[in-house]
């Protein structure tokens, strides 16, 4: 009502004592940041997402964390990357695996283009041994095709041996197995893929 009929300060006010009730559901708190985005007050659009984190716990804070985040990045990409990057370990402290793997995507993408590289593989390494069941095969196999791509095939090896001991699933480590056998083809590596392949 304040939003369409009122000024911007009545529904920030309403807003505001919305949270500070703790009455606010994560989509008021979504609706609020959209509100200061759509006006340039962008510190109180943090603001008020940071409030909103501290009310809600996961899941029901997942797209707050999201909007925060997409926001932030957004925002300021690598002009303030020691908060982006504070942010993100915020998220991820109390974020279950289900959810926690598509946030260590995001902050490794941050990192890949405003950070280090080195920092972005640490990154993805996290998430895949943070991934649950079901996605930590899809974890190690984006973050190999990373080190491939950043530091070239030969590094990739250590990853392999780390996934094939870590996968929790004889299902998932064959078909690692599988995939490290062709690397070593690919290098001409005849021997080692015997090897790995007899494992």
């Amino acid at each position: 009502l304040e939003e369409s009929l009122g000024t911007l300060a009545s529904a920030r006010a309403a807003y505001d004592r919305c949270v500070e009730l703790k009455v606010a559901t994560p989509q008021m708190v979504l609706n609020y940041g959209a509100l200061l985005v759509e006006h340039e007050y962008y510190e109180d659009c943090f603001a008020a997402y940071e409030r909103g984190v501290a009310l809600f716990k996961w899941p029901h804070v997942r797209e707050l964390w999201t909007a925060y985040l997409d926001a932030f990045v957004g925002r300021y990409g690598g002009a303030k990357l020691e908060r982006c990057r504070d942010l993100f370990e915020q998220a991820l402290d109390k974020a279950p695996a289900a959810d926690a793997a598509q946030l260590y995507v995001q902050y490794a993408k941050l990192e890949e283009q405003h950070g280090l590289a080195r920092r972005a593989m640490a990154v993805y390494e996290r998430a895949a041994s943070a991934a649950d069941d079901d996605r930590q095969y899809d974890a190690y196999r984006l973050y190999i095709a990373k080190i491939e791509q950043t530091f070239g095939a030969t590094k990739a090896r250590g990853v392999y041996e780390t996934a094939i001991k870590t996968l929790a699933r004889d299902h998932d480590a064959k078909r690692m197995c599988l995939d490290f056998a062709q690397l070593e083809r690919k290098l001409g590596e005849i021997d080692r893929a015997r090897a790995v392949l007899a494992h």
